[in-house]
């Protein structure tokens, strides 16, 4: 082989060398190119996946919580209803009830110190009382004290009059009883007289709401 074949064999081979190297570059590119596709649409398709089943996930657990909350409300206002049906009944049966013969009124056992004076304050209950041919009657207690050394008023007012009647307290095993206290009828004018009954002691002072009876 001369000199020129040589040259031409070595330029042929040189060309197909660049041919190959050039189709394995392409082959090597295509190839990275649709492996790269493939784990695009893998991974769209599984957030796409996952994304529902969050989402499934959510509207399940939002449903569950509404109802469980519908559940809780009713359940509340169940339990409220029957709360105030219950307070209700107390209040029919404790509350000042003129029809049934017998009138009270609330108040609180908390024990509070007056400023003034440096005493407990007295929680006085007017437990009934009665207005008639014979006068004004009524009972009372101190339903945070219980001592002997104290003494009920009884107060009948009508304008600027004033009528009282006193008794010794006394005491029972859970309240001071202030007795049964009597204001006389030929003492009162007729009309209506607001009572109040009071309490006090070295120890404590105190007196309940006031309430009107109407005397014929």
């Amino acid at each position: 082989m001369n000199k020129r074949q040589r040259i031409w064999v070595m330029g042929v081979t040189a060309v197909t060398a660049v041919i190959i190297m050039i189709g394995l570059i392409w082959w090597a590119e295509a190839s990275w190119v649709s492996s790269r596709a493939s784990y695009e649409a893998s991974s769209t398709s599984t957030s796409s996946s996952t994304k529902n089943s969050t989402i499934d996930g959510v509207t399940s657990s939002d449903s569950q919580g509404t109802g469980t909350g519908t559940s809780a409300a009713e359940s509340t206002t169940a339990s409220g209803q029957s709360s105030q049906g219950i307070s209700g009944s107390g209040s029919a049966t404790d509350a000042n009830d003129p029809g049934d013969g017998v009138a009270r009124d609330s108040s609180s056992v908390a024990n509070s110190t007056n400023p003034d004076n440096g005493k407990i304050v007295a929680q006085v209950q007017l437990t009934w009382w009665d207005a008639g041919s014979s006068g004004i009657s009524a009972n009372g207690a101190v339903n945070n004290v219980v001592e002997n050394s104290g003494s009920c008023t009884l107060s009948a007012t009508r304008g600027t009059v004033t009528r009282t009647a006193s008794t010794q307290a006394t005491a029972n095993a859970t309240t001071t009883s202030c007795g049964e206290l009597r204001i006389p009828r030929n003492e009162l004018s007729a009309g209506d007289w607001t009572l109040t009954l009071s309490y006090g002691s070295t120890t404590a002072t105190g007196q309940s709401s006031a309430q009107t009876v109407h005397i014929a």
